[in-house]
Formats: C-alpha cells, structure tokens, sequence
C-alpha cells in the first residue's frame, strides 16, 4: 500500500561528494569573510587600492568553481585555500602597517589574541549548553536569571532613601544639616514619591558625570535631559503631573518659594554620593507650558584643587610659562572664553598653586562655586546693590597679596582690576572672548585706555573643551596627508590617528570624559606695541604667532596627532 522508502546505508553513501561539498562551502563562506573584513578595514583606515583587495578576495569563491572544471574539485579547493592564505595575508600585512601594535594581526601577541577569542567562544558555547541543561533540570538558567533581574528592577524602579537602588544618597541643606530627618538607623526617613523621583535623578546624572540637569516643560509633559560632556542628551519623560510635582519637590530642598511660578528664582542645596560631595544650585524661570528647572551640578570635594594645573591639559611648554605668570609679585592674568569652556576651573587650579599660608588670598565670585581652604571667598549679591566693582574696592584695603575676580563685565570692574594689578597685587579673572587676541579688543570695547591694558595685563590663556575618545571603542585610521603636512611630519611617525565610534561604555557617543585645549598669548613688547585704540587683528595674530603662541586649533590638532581627541570634535570646539 505504501511505498518503500529505501535510504542509503553507511557503505554506499557518497561520502567523497559530501566532503567536497563541504569544503567548496567552507572556503566560499571564508572567502567571503576575508572580503567583508577587508571592506570594513579598509573603510575605517584609508587604505589604498581597498576596493581591489575587496574585489580580489570576493573572486576566490568564483575561481574555485570555474577552475573545477579544469583540474578536478580536489586541485581547485587547494587552489583556494593558497589563493586566501596569500591574499588575506598580504592585506593583513598592509593592514598591519596603519594600526598600533595592540591591534596588529601578524605578529606573536596578535596570534595569542586570536586564539584566545576562539577559547573564548567555544567556553561561550559551553556555558550556554551548560545553561540549557540547568534549564531542562528546572533551573532559571540565564534566561531565567535576566527575566528575575528586569523583574526586581521594575519593581524597585522608584523605590525611596531606604531602598536598596538609591543607599548612599543624601541630601544637605546649605548650612550643611541634612533635608530629611534621620531615622535611629542612620538612613533618611521616607520621603515623598516626588522627592525619590528626584533623587534617583541627581544619583543617574552625578554616575554619568552630568554638569547640568534640565527640566523642560512641553505640550507633552516634561522632558528631562541631561549635559555630558557639554553636551545635551535626552534621558527620560514625565507626565505633566509627575512632572510639576519632581519640580516643586527640588524647590523645598532648595529653600525656594513653591507657592511663587510667574517669577525666576534661585536656590542652592548640596548631596552626598558616597563620599563625593556635590554643590547644587537650582533655578527655576516660568515658560508657557509650566516653570523649566536647571540644575547645575559642582563637584566640591577638590579634584580639580588636588590636582592644580596638571589636571587640565596644558601641553608642557605652556604649563611652565604659566606657572612663571602666575607667581608674579604683580601683573594681571586673565582666561578667556565663552560660557561653559572650563574658564572657572583653569583659575581655581591656578589658585591651587600659590601657597594660601604666605599669601593673602581673596576672591569675589557669582556665586561661589567651590569652597576652598585658607582662602576669603566673597559673593556678589546685586539684589542688595553688592557688586564686583564694590566689593573690589572694599578688598583693597584687606591688605590682599592676590585677587580672583570671577568675572570681568563692565568698564568699572576692568579698571579697578587694573589699578590693582599695577599696585603691587596679581589679580586672576575671566572674560567672554573668542581667543586671546580678541581679549584685548574686548577690553578696549569695555572702554579701557590702551595704556592701562598696555601696563596691567601680563597674559591672556585662551581654551575650549573638548570630548575626549572612548579608549573602549575609537577607531583608528590613516593620518590624513594635510595634518602631516601643516606639522611637517612623516607618514611613519603618525601612521594613523582615531575617530568616534560608540559603545555601551560611553552611551553610544564615541566620547568619554574633557580635555583642555588652549592658547597663551604672552604680553611682552612686540605686542603692547600694537595695543592702541583701533588694533589691528590680523597684525596682532601674527605678533602673537612669531612670539610662539600655539592657537586654539593648533593645540587641538596636536592633542588629535596623540589620539586624544578626533579632527570632527576640534572643528566643532573651535569653529
């Protein structure tokens, strides 16, 4: 009734068939393997005739089948293997040549790797049967752990100043006593839901080493973004109920009037992540959909005094010439930049020099930003008429050995700096300028005479910040010939330099972390020659050039030469 299936026994199968099958397959799909690899090298490093060697390594698996017929399957799979033997190595030698040492292919270590990453699959593929098995005998098994995680995680997704995702958290008011109560155990009482939305907040942006956070209201709700790296990245929504409740929750922790949403107002608190202490200054302005809260985030626990001018990468010829201005007996130093450029830090590090002990020192700030140790640290308050001009005057008669002056903004502030700069004190400040030569164009747009700027000002440090490259994930490529050219290098001494990629570690920006870079112009006679009221800027560049100053894209450049940083991320600082 049924027909007779017959399958053919072990002795008769065709195994020679089966066996050119498979390797007429295997070297295809290596064939094919080698070109991808080829394709994607070549892109990311520059490398001539790269279309060629795709195009060379794609025709392995067509001559195979056209060289079968010829000299039998046998032959043409060894011609094959020869073929991708001789070719792939000759572009991994090629290849070799543009790449640092670490990620060489034809060497000792770049073969250890290699057979590493093959252990290192195959004791995958064993915890993964090992994990099936555990499966099949009622264990969770990977699957099963994941699904408990994301399970606890949603469930403790909110949870307050007990809970176990937010431990080490607390909020201090500015007199340093903390928001909330404390419990006999040591940990705040519970707060609201708001208040642990918040939080948990302030504890994600302080992790991802944020400066600022944004709460922006919409027609949708509110939108909360954070600033890393200096730049904005969108980080969660809320509904506009949640939304207005986290914003009036960081009002009462920062002493600000909830009740009042039609004006701006300003508040300050302080956290605790561990050990790591964080000034917080929020202020609040009303917009059309509700009021926007902006949080700037101060680290206070002295990273950036600990570690002075080194910590801000200052090439070394600019860092010891800095050092020189800076102990003057007297004179004026001031850092130039626009907003958010790093000029705060620079003078504090600056501060971070000079002995506090043998020296009077005194700054006038708006607001204070950190908290330093030995020094007199004064706030503008403009509401009570208390300005940098006034206090400047006042500080005077202290008997100050040095000043920090947060900011130069009009003329009266610029010409009271002055006169102490020439009256046996340094004075230290910052101003909004392009670079350093449009400082000087700056001050004379303030009003100043060219004498005073002529005889006060000992330097000006021009900088910007820029991302730095994710060590985790950068990718190198060929030097391009017009960066070797401008610095007069040959190819063998910067072979290749890096540019973004992204990762899970840098949130898929292909940047982790800021440098500096920067540009010192020194006032010496060839350059205060050319202050007069209408100069020249164009003439004073050149000045400045042939004096030795490095500008702003230059630094950059050398910083990208040591892959610090990407030619992309240069252009965008300093454009």
């Amino acid at each position: 009734m049924f027909a007779v299936i017959e399958l053919p026994s072990l002795v008769r199968f065709p195994w020679s068939g089966a066996l050119i099958l498979g390797g007429f397959s295997a070297i295809a799909a290596g064939s094919v393997a080698l070109a991808r690899w080829a394709a994607s090298e070549s892109e990311g490093l520059d490398l001539p005739r790269g279309t060629a060697w795709v195009l060379g390594l794609e025709s392995i698996a067509a001559a195979i089948v056209v060289s079968t017929v010829a000299i039998g399957p046998v032959a043409a799979m060894m011609i094959g293997l020869l073929g991708m033997s001789v070719g792939g190595g000759l572009f991994a030698r090629q290849r070799d040549a543009l790449v640092p040492e670490p990620e060489k292919v034809l060497t000792a270590a770049g073969l250890r790797r290699a057979y590493a990453a093959v252990r290192d699959i195959r004791s995958r593929r064993a915890a993964s049967a090992a994990a099936r098995k555990r499966e099949q005998q009622g264990q969770p098994g990977w699957k099963g752990w994941i699904g408990q995680l994301f399970q606890k995680r949603s469930e403790n997704a909110d949870v307050g100043p007990a809970g176990a995702a937010d431990p080490v958290l607390k909020l201090l008011r500015k007199d340093g006593s903390p928001v909330f109560a404390e419990a006999a155990d040591g940990e705040e009482q519970a707060a609201s839901e708001n208040v642990k939305r918040a939080r948990q907040m302030l504890m994600e942006a302080m992790q991802a080493a944020a400066t600022d956070i944004h709460f922006e209201p919409q027609e949708q709700g509110y939108f909360i973004r954070y600033r890393v790296d200096g730049v904005l990245q969108d980080v969660r929504r809320l509904d506009a109920g949640n939304g207005r409740g986290v914003v009036s929750a960081l009002k009462v922790v920062a002493d600000m009037n909830i009740a009042e949403r039609r004006r701006p107002q300003d508040g300050t608190f302080s956290a605790l992540l561990d050990d790591v202490k964080y000034d917080i200054r929020v202020a609040s302005t009303p917009t059309s959909y509700g009021e926007k809260v902006v949080m700037r985030l101060l680290n206070s626990s002295g990273g950036v005094m600990k570690s002075g001018l080194d910590g801000i990468g200052l090439r070394t010829q600019v860092l010891k010439q800095l050092r020189e201005i800076i102990h003057m007996p007297y004179g004026m130093f001031l850092v130039a930049g626009p907003t958010g450029s790093g000029k705060t830090t620079t003078v504090y590090g600056s501060l971070s020099e000079i002995d506090a002990h043998a020296h009077n020192i005194t700054t006038i700030e708006d607001p204070v930003e950190y908290r330093l140790d030995n020094i007199t640290q004064i706030a503008v308050n403009s509401k009570a008429g208390v300005s940098f001009a006034s206090i400047l005057r006042s500080v005077l008669r202290q008997d100050p050995d040095v000043l920090l002056v947060g900011e130069i903004r009009d003329k009266e502030t610029a010409e009271i700096a002055c006169q102490a700069a020439l009256t046996g004190h340094f004075v230290f400040s910052t101003i909004h300028a392009n670079d350093s030569v449009a400082t000087v164009t700056r001050l004379l747009d303030l009003g100043l005479e060219p004498t005073l700027i002529q005889t006060a000002l000992s330097a000006v440090l021009a900088q910007r910040l820029a991302r730095k490259l994710c060590p985790d994930c950068r990718e190198p490529y060929a030097t391009p010939q017009a960066i070797l050219d401008r610095f007069k290098l040959p190819r063998n001494k910067v072979p290749y330099i890096y540019k973004e990629k992204g990762c899970v570690n840098c949130r898929g920006t292909g940047y982790r972390g800021r440098l500096g870079i920067h540009e010192l112009l020194v006032m010496n006679d060839p350059v205060r020659q050319l202050i007069i009221p209408q100069p020249s800027i164009n003439d004073l560049r050149a000045v400045a050039g042939r004096n030795g100053t490095q500008f702003l894209k230059v630094d950059g450049l050398l910083k990208v030469l040591k892959g610090l940083t990407s030619i992309a991320e240069i252009q965008r600082v300093t454009t």
